[in-house]
């Protein structure tokens, strides 16, 4: 058996304390370490399954960005299709101006030729 003697031997030799059994139960057990243990991995185990669900809706979502890609393509063909039937509209009415102009003015020709005054 170790003496005190031989305690303080070893502490001179080495210049240090050495923990005594109180010091030591301050330390966990083997199965205080395993409860610990087993409460990471269920902890680990639930964020598995949290970041597969995060993909899985990721994957979704995903799905979700490309059906909507797919109707704003369509939007823009219909769209492009509208735009291009406002734009021949309004060539035929500046044709049409162009044409009522030529009318208003043979009109007014005819009416001075035929000596006629036109109501405003």
């Amino acid at each position: 058996m170790i003496t005190d003697a031989d305690i303080t031997k070893i502490k001179k030799a080495f210049k240090k304390d050495f923990a005594t059994k109180d010091d030591l139960k301050a330390f966990a057990t083997k199965s205080e370490l395993k409860k610990s243990h087993d409460k990471l991995q269920k902890s680990h185990d639930k964020l598995q399954e949290a970041i597969a669900d995060v993909h899985v809706e990721l994957g979704e979502l995903r799905d979700d960005v490309n059906d909507l890609k797919g109707k704003f393509e369509t939007f823009d063909v219909k769209l492009d299709k509208i735009i291009g039937g406002i734009e021949d509209q309004r060539l035929e009415n500046a044709a049409g101006a162009v044409h009522l102009a030529r009318h208003d003015r043979q009109i007014e020709v005819l009416a001075l030729a035929a000596n006629v005054t036109l109501p405003n």
